[in-house]
């Protein structure tokens, strides 16, 4: 009898790390072991993740969506998404990892790459085709950084900045969407607040869920809070946290033997039934249903 599936793994970038433990940038064979021992099994990371799939076609599950990866593909992963790989050809290509601190996240002034649509977004979609003269682009950014973390020549650390930031404002442009900033004082103010409640949407979504819980812990308003939030993604505050606790559900239903109960526990619900009656409300299925529909679907999502 197979082992019951309980947890879903954390993988850390120490593990990944040759020379900086902040950043890697590496080709896909050379990183070994570490890399290839996780394709097939769910896990997540804590750092922040783009594969470039140069070669060879795989399949991308992120939390209960799969797609299909093919050559030339560049793909985002962002700390705590679930997300497993089976490759269905030999596959080539690079890898970037790197931690928050390294780019400043909760730095309003230092987002601009990193707060796009690339990483955060509801439906996870940030896989992007290259076409040859992308292509050309991007392997030269990658050089660029593989020899400045080779050398690591004086200021190399801003020079990885510098690159990883164009290298984001590129795949931003092929996805097609802006990377400005507001140059007006409240628009900065507010995003700095939205992005502050995400961060703790994160931190406390299994036992806070409520507005009125996060607008206290930001001192404003709940009314403030849903108009933010409203203004910079097109939900409310409340959707925000109520999508957050049925994203992990759904990890927890796609990626583990647990059962509803158990997963209504570990999510900080007293009572199971109301957390099974939530989940069907809010995805016109129900806990188990979920789970059924999700492993016994083979069509990919390209």
């Amino acid at each position: 009898m197979a082992e019951k599936r309980e947890n879903i793994g954390i993988v850390s970038l120490p593990e990944y790390a040759h020379v900086d433990p902040s950043f890697v940038v590496s080709g896909l064979c050379e990183l070994g072991n570490s890399f290839f021992d996780q394709i097939g099994v769910p896990h997540r990371h804590d750092f922040y993740t783009i594969y470039w799939i140069k070669k060879g076609k795989l399949l991308h599950t992120i939390d209960a969506v799969t797609h299909e990866v093919k050559k030339n593909t560049l793909f985002f992963v962002a700390p705590g998404q679930v997300h497993n790989l089976q490759a269905t050809e030999k596959i080539d290509g690079y890898m970037i990892a790197f931690r928050e601190a390294f780019m400043c996240l909760k730095d309003q002034s230092q987002v601009s790459g990193i707060n796009s649509g690339l990483f955060f977004n509801n439906q996870f979609s940030s896989v992007l085709q290259l076409d040859d003269e992308q292509e050309k682009d991007i392997e030269a950014i990658i050089r660029l950084m593989m020899k400045e973390l080779a050398l690591r020549e004086p200021e190399y650390e801003t020079a990885l900045h510098g690159l990883l930031r164009y290298f984001l404002v590129l795949a931003s442009r092929i996805k097609g969407e802006s990377l400005s900033i507001s140059t007006e004082q409240h628009a900065a103010h507010n995003s700095s607040i939205f992005l502050k409640f995400k961060n703790l949407i994160e931190e406390k979504y299994q036992y806070l869920k409520n507005v009125s819980d996060y607008a206290g812990l930001l001192h404003i308003k709940p009314v403030l809070l849903n108009e933010i939030s409203k203004q910079l993604s097109g939900i409310t505050a409340g959707e925000h946290i109520r999508n957050r606790v049925i994203l992990e559900a759904q990890r927890y239903l796609y990626n583990t033997d647990l059962t509803a109960k158990e997963i209504a526990y570990k999510l900080g619900f007293d009572d199971p039934h109301y957390f099974s009656r939530f989940f069907k409300k809010y995805t016109n299925q129900s806990p188990s249903e979920f789970k059924e529909a999700a492993r016994s679907s083979l069509t990919p999502s390209v």
